[in-house]
């Protein structure tokens, strides 16, 4: 749910996968239920079961808003299989977005990114007065 739960600073092999950049968009396709997704600040490569989204003619943080919309994650979880289930692409693809303009959408994307940084700041207060007590 936009954090990772593991270090993987020293992951390094040579399997194949999809190369992403900063500001592109993780979405696990498998179980999207779960809300595996993630707006990294690094370069990497998406292994498994993740679709890599760039934002084009649109801002990033905006389109990283919306995966997390509930539209998007309705049409998301009308999957394909039951015990594995996946986002059908086919679904997800052909689905259409009002967008505002891009000014409208740096400005929504940006107080979303200050409102998940206050969040995890307070979360990690949280977290140290409870290892001090």
């Amino acid at each position: 749910m936009g954090y990772l739960n593991k270090d993987i600073s020293r992951k390094f092999d040579d399997r194949k996968g999809t190369l992403f950049q900063p500001k592109d968009i993780l979405f696990g396709k498998l179980r999207p239920y779960l809300k595996n997704w993630l707006f990294p600040d690094f370069t990497g490569v998406a292994l498994g079961d993740f679709w890599v989204f760039r934002a084009l003619n649109s801002n990033p943080e905006f389109a990283y808003v919306l995966i997390q919309s509930p539209k998007f994650q309705a049409i998301a979880n009308d999957t394909a299989g039951t015990k594995m289930p996946r986002s059908d692409w086919k679904i997800v693809s052909n689905s259409e977005f009002w967008m505002p303009s891009i000014k409208e959408q740096t400005k929504i994307g940006e107080f979303f990114k200050h409102l998940d940084n206050l969040i995890t700041v307070n979360e990690h207060k949280s977290f140290n007065s409870i290892l001090s007590s």
